[in-house]
């Protein structure tokens, strides 16, 4: 019996007699056993895939496009294609295309926080000075496509459900700011002013990310660029620290 594709039906599977069915209860035991035992090509070689390698696959390849391409880099078809999957396999791990995205706003934050974990760890006796905070927040934003992705989903209706990602860098800037402190004999500042500092900076950089040099342009700097800027910034911010 030939088979035909009923409509409305965002996947099928084929059933004994060979008719489609649409009913797709089964489908995602079928796409689950069916991404364990996929084979791809990778290097010249056939691997492997379990569910979870293949999720890590897909973020990392949306991950790329977002910092090439942006937002609108990150295709279903594109990455399916990259990875030998079918668009099915990548809607099952995170339903639709919004969900992949906000999947990876996650794992890019979590990479950063992992990356800003190992910074404050290898730093947790000097801390971190504002200068090195635009750097990173410059990096994660700008040189990762993160901030258009954010403004991205935020245009669409998303609103993020976690908080303190940038509290770690807030704590050893205040460190910093506390042993400084100590050695000029004055009073410690307070957290609160150092978490100020850092989302200060965090507002500079994620603004650059989106607008580049538009700002400064529009009030007549075109022959400053967003780096000098930055380094104004931080330089009057430090001004004010103890």
């Amino acid at each position: 019996m030939g088979t035909s594709e009923a409509p409305g039906c965002w996947a099928s599977c084929v059933g004994a007699s060979g008719a489609w069915s649409c009913s797709g209860a089964g489908l995602p035991r079928l796409l689950e056993a069916g991404e364990r035992v996929r084979m791809a090509k990778a290097d010249g070689k056939r691997v492997r895939r379990t569910v979870e390698a293949s999720r890590q696959a897909i973020l990392e390849a949306a991950e790329a496009y977002l910092a090439a391409e942006g937002p609108n880099g990150v295709k279903v078809q594109k990455i399916a294609a990259e990875l030998n999957m079918t668009d099915a396999a990548i809607h099952y791990h995170f339903g639709n295309r919004e969900g992949l995205l906000e999947a990876l706003l996650r794992f890019s934050g979590r990479r950063f926080a992992d990356e800003l974990q190992q910074i404050v760890a290898q730093r947790a006796a000097d801390g971190l000075e504002l200068a090195q905070v635009g750097e990173l927040l410059t990096e994660f934003y700008a040189g990762r496509g993160t901030a258009r992705l954010a403004l991205w989903l935020v245009l669409t209706g998303w609103s993020p459900s976690g908080q303190g990602m940038l509290l770690p860098m807030a704590e050893r800037v205040h460190a910093a700011r506390v042993r400084r402190a100590e050695w000029a004999g004055q009073s410690a500042p307070e957290l609160a002013e150092s978490q100020k500092l850092v989302a200060l900076v965090a507002a500079v950089t994620l603004t650059q990310a989106l607008a580049g040099d538009a700002n400064l342009r529009a009030v007549g700097l075109s022959e400053t660029s967003p780096k000098d800027f930055l380094d104004w910034t931080i330089g009057r911010l430090d001004g004010r620290q103890a």
